[in-house]
């Protein structure tokens, strides 16, 4: 239901910025379409298919041309999770890095805490093949560390209930 409404609310959104022409708008309404997919995905018991996912392009597209810095790190991050899904490491693992450059210039420390937590998770729970092929230098558990450092040291409060959630899921990776 949850996700109807935010596809719904999307939706008619970008109905109504998209004459507009109102960059950040129309992208941050991709992303929010971009998301539901994603969650969607997550949910099925089957891999998605890589153009199940039509709003992750322009979301990441227009907010590179609205020159938002600030909420591009978010859809790299969902563009990371997407790709993770579809067993493209190599694409996910480009996302994450650009990502974790922006939020090291920035300096966006909670987007680097996303980062490293997203990190943690998708290489925690890759295969173990696919963790030697596309991610052989990274440690999940460091990079769980390294979230756990920034999110305490910001009170970064909206990724506690996560943080923990990652470290139970932890003790099988």
């Amino acid at each position: 239901m949850a996700l109807a409404d935010a596809e719904r609310r999307a939706t008619q959104t970008l109905l109504w910025v998209t004459p507009q022409d109102w960059l950040l708008d129309i992208a941050l309404d991709h992303l929010t379409l971009a998301r539901v997919a994603l969650y969607r995905a997550a949910l099925a018991s089957q891999p998605p298919a890589a153009a199940a996912n039509p709003h992750l392009a322009p979301a990441l597209a227009g907010l590179r041309k609205a020159g938002t810095l600030d909420h591009l790190p978010k859809a790299l991050l969902t563009a990371a999770h997407w790709h993770a899904l579809l067993g493209d490491a190599a694409t996910a693992r480009r996302h994450l890095d650009e990502a974790q450059q922006i939020a090291e210039r920035g300096p966006m420390p909670l987007f680097l805490a996303d980062v490293h937590l997203h990190r943690a998770r998708l290489v925690g729970m890759a295969a173990a093949e696919s963790r030697t092929t596309n991610w052989p230098d990274i440690d999940p558990n460091a990079e769980l560390a390294k979230a756990k450092a920034l999110i305490e040291q910001h009170a970064y409060g909206r990724r506690y209930a996560e943080l923990a959630d990652a470290e139970a899921a932890a003790v099988n990776w």
